[in-house]
């Protein structure tokens, strides 16, 4: 697993620690610099499986993080919204007990809001149209502190979007029937059918 400033980004699995490492540099790589994907060798077999999804996400490398259209590029698309990919966010690299979010909603003239987000010593105030909007643009702007070094809204969904969500489920499969395997194993001698998996 790649990890810059506690945040963890690329995780590599492999038959070898070597493999394992450049797998997790390749997935790090493909988040922080989109546009390097098509010049880095080995992701043909992801690539496949994904099809769309490909194509969906390549449009999010278009747009900045704190772009006022994300909350609806993200409905029309069926792909999380800010706040829950900061949920998502918080959960997996801080545990949701340690991070309390905290709002704050405040009228202004003409029919704008002032909408102030609080998630652990960060703070992010926006002007928007109603609380909604707020929770979704502060959210955005949460996520841009969190993660300096990604200027795009395609890299944080590879990261904590939709297909995350599937391979993090995969490899939660992969590793019950690796525990079911081990079960069967016998004592003092090579188990071989994790050795085929």
């Amino acid at each position: 697993t790649v990890t810059i400033n506690e945040l963890k980004y690329g995780t590599g699995y492999g038959t070898s620690k070597k493999q394992a490492k450049s797998e997790a540099a390749r997935e790090t790589l493909e988040i922080l610099i989109p546009d390097m994907k098509d010049k880095i060798t080995g992701k043909d077999a992801k690539g496949a499986s994904n099809g769309g999804g490909a194509a969906i996400l390549s449009v999010f490398d278009e747009i900045k993080i704190e772009d006022p259209r994300v909350a609806e590029f993200c409905a029309k698309t069926t792909e999380p919204s800010p706040h829950a990919i900061l949920l998502t966010c918080l959960q997996r690299n801080f545990g949701l007990g340690e991070v309390h979010i905290n709002y704050e909603v405040n009228t202004m003239k003409h029919r704008k809001n002032e909408f102030t987000m609080t998630v652990g010593k960060h703070v992010a105030t926006v002007v928007c149209k109603n609380k909604r909007d707020g929770k979704q643009r502060a959210s955005q702007a949460i996520l841009q502190i969190l993660h300096p070094h990604i200027k795009t809204w395609g890299s944080l969904l590879r990261l904590y979007g939709n297909r995350s969500v599937k391979s993090y489920k995969e490899k939660k499969q992969e590793e019950q029937e690796i525990t079911v395997l081990q079960s069967k194993a016998a004592i003092n001698q090579p188990n071989y059918a994790i050795l085929e998996k």
